[in-house]
């Protein structure tokens, strides 16, 4: 696994931050601003882009957010009159809803889509089914490829072994049209591993070094049908995937940031953006680390200026880290 070095990639970003809100229409899509979808406020996201609602339909059907191509026309989105889904959504809720203009509608949002982030598996109810029929009604027959799907799985302890195989069949299917991303935290890699090995989460006797918590991580992502696995514990973050596999170390935030509720929807905001740009990946974790930080630190809806000085007190680390080591 190589050892990637921080310093450069955060380096380099800083101009790209710098340019963010210079690029013309491109809109993400977020639940953090809740439903009456495109009647609210437009407001803009810590890039300095626009960013709307995601619609109420598309919330209830597990999707945490959406980031949209350069160009699209987000007006038309006000044309848009999604069915009211309830809150308790039921196992044939999608055969029920599924209409050819309501099709139609998800068919050409989708197609000026570049990423699709859902929420976390195990805090649904029967998403299932809306999943897959996004996936076969709208996605597959409109021949709609290239996306990047990323994936959150939650505690694998509060589900049966029977639904974590559903879920991992669903997010295979995915893969057909674009690639996947599966993120975990430390907590939720180790009682996934265990999961699929047989053990009872949570067992007495597991105890993780750096090393064992890698080996677990690749033995996740060689069991799964994904492109990428993306695990990030307290001071390092692990890529694995079919052509890199690489860490690198990362800051260490307070306990209750690490945890908060829109901790990752921080991070699925600068991943997307990084995505959005097509950056290499290891760039655009760098970037959803830099604003899961910068919300962790500044406390309030940190700007561009508080990105570029998290990336700095981020190198000073590093470096003061460096210079520790060589005179140990």
């Amino acid at each position: 696994m190589e050892i990637i070095n921080s310093t450069p990639i955060l380096s380099g970003l800083i101009e790209t931050i710098k340019k963010a809100g210079t690029f013309n229409n491109v809109d993400l899509k977020n639940n953090e601003i809740l439903s009456s979808p495109v009647a609210c406020k437009q407001s803009k996201n810590v890039f300095g882009i626009d960013e709307l609602p995601l619609p109420d339909f598309l919330r209830k059907s597990g999707v945490k957010s959406i980031a949209l191509k350069e160009g699209y026309n987000t007006s038309a989105l006000t044309t848009y009159n999604f069915p009211v889904l309830p809150e308790n959504i039921t196992a044939h809720t999608w055969n029920n809803i599924k209409t050819n203009q309501l099709l139609d509608k998800l068919s050409h949002l989708f197609k000026n889509c570049r990423s699709i982030a859902f929420d976390e598996w195990t805090d649904l109810t029967n998403a299932s089914p809306l999943w897959l029929g996004l996936l076969n009604d709208v996605l597959k027959p409109n021949h709609i490829t290239g996306l990047d799907f990323i994936f959150y799985l939650g505690d694998p302890s509060k589900t049966l072994f029977f639904q974590m195989d559903e879920l991992l069949y669903i997010i295979s299917k995915f893969t057909s049209q674009g690639k996947v991303t599966l993120v975990l935290d430390e907590h939720e890699a180790i009682n996934l591993w265990m999961m699929l090995s047989g053990e009872l989460p949570n067992t007495s006797f597991n105890v993780n070094t750096s090393f064992s918590l890698k080996k677990k991580c690749f033995s996740i992502f060689r069991t799964m049908n994904i492109n990428r696995l993306v695990l990030y514990s307290v001071n390092s973050v692990i890529l694995f995937s079919d052509d890199q596999q690489f860490t690198f170390a990362r800051r260490a935030l307070d306990h209750i940031a690490e945890i908060s509720a829109s901790a990752r929807d921080k991070f699925i905001t600068g991943f997307s953006f990084g995505l959005l740009r097509e950056l290499d990946i290891y760039q655009c974790i760098a970037l959803g680390m830099i604003v899961f930080g910068a919300h962790a630190e500044v406390k309030t809806n940190p700007n561009q200026a508080d990105l570029i000085l998290y990336i700095n007190r981020w190198v000073a680390d590093i470096r003061k880290a460096d210079n520790n080591y060589l005179y140990q």
